[in-house]
This record gives structure tokens, sequence and C-alpha cells, in this order.
């Protein structure tokens, strides 16, 4: 998203948050806030008619009429179907100004996800669910025909939420379930190898990490991931959540990946440049 639309989306997000907190002092349980699940449905059925309806998604992006003017369209469109706090956000979304008229829709759905996350974390099983989406997406990766079919455009979105139940259900915290069949139901969401990832960075994001994927050949023991969890988190002057990627084809060495940025030290890089070398 361009600037404008960034500086909106972080309005909405404020309300979101703000909507979704869960009181000082409450102990962390499935119930504890209790508004969070109501509104990422809101919100994504909301992102879901906008997508549906250009005419709607037009007159509540216009940069021409007031923001009071949007937000008054959304109380008479909304205002009788969805909760107070959902309410307040998509209001809080309308109110601001978006570079594209389609990345309202985006914004409303990201915040259903950040809204879903938040069940997570007033529950505090954030770092479980971040960790099973990453999971999830390796396990994807390592699987075509699993990857195919969950995203084969032929195939019923019914199907494929079927098949992730069948898959996750009893295996993974019932948060990151419905996540993973969002994700797999609709196609307008692309890559979903990326998607999940881009989930598991959301919900890091949320305690003010970032996420480091280490591709390595075997498994780090705990004072190797402590210790690299410290240097990475020297270099980029915050906390690290790191994402441990195995894959035998690497060799040895690591490759550590956050963001667009990667540092590839793996014995499979070494040989490719040795090779470069000798054909020149």
């Amino acid at each position: 998203m361009e600037g404008a639309s960034r500086q909106s989306l972080a309005a909405a997000r404020s309300v979101l948050d703000q909507v979704t907190a869960v009181p000082t002092g409450t102990v962390a349980s499935p119930a504890a806030s209790p508004d969070a699940r109501r509104v990422a449905d809101d919100l994504g059925a909301v992102a879901a008619l906008i997508g549906r309806e250009p005419t709607v998604r037009r007159a509540l992006t216009d940069p021409g009429a007031p923001p009071q003017s949007r937000v008054s369209l959304v109380g008479r469109l909304f205002g009788t179907q969805i909760g107070q706090g959902s309410l307040a956000v998509v209001s809080a979304a309308v109110a601001g100004r978006w570079s594209r008229p389609v990345d309202l829709r985006l914004a409303l759905e990201e915040l259903a996800v950040e809204a879903t996350l938040a069940e997570a974390e007033a529950a505090d099983v954030l770092d479980e669910v971040e960790d099973e989406l990453f999971r999830f997406g390796r396990i994807l990766g390592q699987n075509p025909q699993l990857s195919l079919a969950l995203t084969d455009p032929a195939a019923p979105a019914s199907a494929k939420v079927a098949l992730v139940d069948r898959l996750l259900a009893g295996r993974a915290h019932p948060v990151t379930v419905r996540l993973a069949q969002q994700t797999t139901a609709d196609p307008s969401q692309g890559d979903i190898e990326r998607r999940l990832e881009s989930l598991s960075r959301i919900a890091a994001a949320r305690r003010g990490r970032v996420v480091a994927v280490v591709r390595t050949a075997t498994m780090l023991d705990d004072d190797q991931t402590a210790r690299l969890k410290a240097a990475i988190s020297r270099f980029f002057g915050r906390q690290i959540q790191l994402q441990i990627d195995l894959d035998p084809s690497v060799l040895g060495g690591l490759s550590v990946r956050v963001g667009d940025e990667v540092v590839d030290g793996t014995v499979l890089r070494r040989l490719a440049a040795a090779r470069r070398g000798l054909t020149r």
C-alpha cells in the first residue's frame, strides 16, 4: 500500500486495538476478548461485500465525498448488520483516504486477521498460532500434491475448507485452523505458502517482533538457537522471532531471511558460486 493507504490502515488498526483490548488484570483465557471473534467475522464479511460490489467500494473510498458522509453511509449499510465494535473499525477505515479503492478491501481483510490474532493473544496462545501457521506453510511446500489440492481454482472453496479441517483439526489451535481455512478458501489471496508466512509475520508484529526464517540442513540445539536469535536481534535492533525451516538441500550452513533481506551462508550457495567461477 502507498502512503495514504498505509496511514488509513494504521488509523483503523488503532481503533481495532481499542475494540479488542483485554482489560488490564484480566486472566488470559479464550473468553478474555469476547468481541474479537465477532469483529473478525464482521470485518471479513464487509471486506467480501466491498470486493463483490464495485459501486459500494467506490462510494466508500470516494475522495470527493466528505469523510463524515462516507461514515454515515457505513452506518446505513451495516449499522444493524454488524457489532458496534466492528462498526467503529469500519467507520475509521472509510474516514481515511485510500490510494486505490481496492486497498480498503485489503485493509479490512488484514484487520480481520488481526482481530483473530487478538483472540489468540487474549488466550495467551499467539506464539503457538504463529508457529503453527509457519509450519503448515512449510508442510504445503514439501507436499506439491497437497498444495495443488488447496490451490486448485476448479475446486470449490467448501472442499478446501473441509480438507484443511481434516489436516489440522485436533492438531492445531482452532484460531490456526480458521486462519488457514480463510486463506485457502479465497483464491484472490495469492500463493498460499507466502500468505501463511505473511500471517505468521503479522502475528509476530503484534508483539513488536520481526520474523527471521532460518534454513538449515539440521535442527539447531537450544544453545545454537539462542545465540543465533541474540545475534540477529542485535543486528536489526529489535526482538526477533526465529522460524526454523529444515531443508536438507542446503547441505550445511545457514540461510537467514528477514523480510526481503537474505544472508545466505549455505554450502549449496558456495557450491553454486564455485561452479559459476569454473565456467567463466
